[in-house]
């Protein structure tokens, strides 16, 4: 059993994991502010590494770390990964949301897509659509066409929202997710800070354009000395 404790806002609030109502207090903890809310989510290490010894988030994670997780994708109609994190990561999608996968090469290979329950969406130019179509044969999934190859967030967004998927979710990888941030799309960043040190072998959001201001509106710590964070950036 581990102790979670609410530091910011107000007086100090604590659950432990093994608490029936915890996954009921984190939703009210990380509840939208409004429909079509994009948040950004990540893990890293004390020194801003997006991935563990694995090469993965994986190993940065706890259990805690899952379960808030979860939280913060059921609260999303969509989780926009990129497909170099589809690689890497072996996605499938969330059970209460839709997953949608970026690519610009439609290379998908390594994908563990087939298992989930919900069909995928496929954004990319129409060369990367060709390519996908041939590694997901027999697979069901919901292509989206972009006009882009440099993969525009605003378009990706745009494709999205008219597939009828407002409050987005974008785990990565940091190149996507930095894409979104310079392109003023962000309202939140949800951060797990991990009590690790280790080189950066991915670091976190490496390729940001410009500085983005941020305003601290929830912070939860646990005692294993993992940090929850909600970060605000609409109304900085």
């Amino acid at each position: 059993m581990t102790v979670l404790t609410r530091l910011i806002p107000g007086a100090a609030e604590s659950r432990d994991s093994e608490d029936p109502g915890l996954r009921d207090w984190l939703r009210e903890v990380y509840a939208l502010e409004s429909p079509g809310t994009v948040r950004l989510n990540f893990v890293a290490s004390l020194n801003g590494s997006a991935v563990g010894e694995d090469g993965t988030s994986e190993s940065l994670s706890s259990r805690l770390d899952r379960t808030i997780l979860g939280v913060v994708r059921r609260g999303a109609d969509v989780v926009v990964v990129g497909a170099r994190t589809v690689r890497r990561e072996g996605y499938i999608s969330p059970r209460h949301s839709r997953l949608a996968v970026v690519t610009r090469s439609g290379h998908l290979g390594g994908h563990r897509l087939a298992e989930s329950d919900v069909p995928p969406l496929i954004l990319g130019p129409p060369s990367a659509l060709a390519r996908a179509a041939e590694e997901l044969a027999g697979l069901a999934y919901e292509p989206i066409p972009l006009q882009s190859d440099a993969l525009d967030p605003v378009e990706v967004l745009a494709g999205l929202r008219a597939a009828g998927l407002s409050s987005v979710v974008c785990e990565g990888g940091p190149t996507l997710a930095a894409a979104f941030l310079d392109a003023g799309l962000v309202d939140e960043l949800c951060l797990t800070t991990a009590p690790k040190l280790r080189a950066p072998g991915l670091p976190l959001f490496p390729r940001l354009a410009e500085t983005h201001s941020a305003r601290l509106a929830s912070l939860l710590a646990d005692e294993d000395g993992y940090l929850y964070a909600r970060w605000s950036l609409a109304s900085v």
